[in-house]
């Protein structure tokens, strides 16, 4: 696999960990809202959109969520 560095970004899952907070924000938002309407739905963007960008940066597909640990299993480690 090919690493990838940016510039400015040294390291990319620290940098989308510090946004996890705002992530949760945006999920308890999202509950206050009337679901699938247009309200939600912009916010569901959002939501997307953090989470297309961390995998882009990081290449973790499912950054934001809790993994079990065996799902690792197999995988180098950094």
């Amino acid at each position: 696999m090919v690493r990838m560095n940016y510039v400015g970004i040294t390291d990319p899952k620290a940098a989308f960990a510090e946004l996890a907070p705002f992530r949760a924000k945006l999920i308890a938002m999202k509950r206050k809202v009337r679901p699938f309407g247009s309200d939600y739905l912009i916010l569901d963007a959002l939501d997307k959109a953090l989470d297309t960008a961390a995998y882009h940066f990081t290449r973790e597909p499912h950054f934001y969520t809790m993994k079990p640990p065996q799902s690792d299993y197999g995988r180098p480690r950094d």
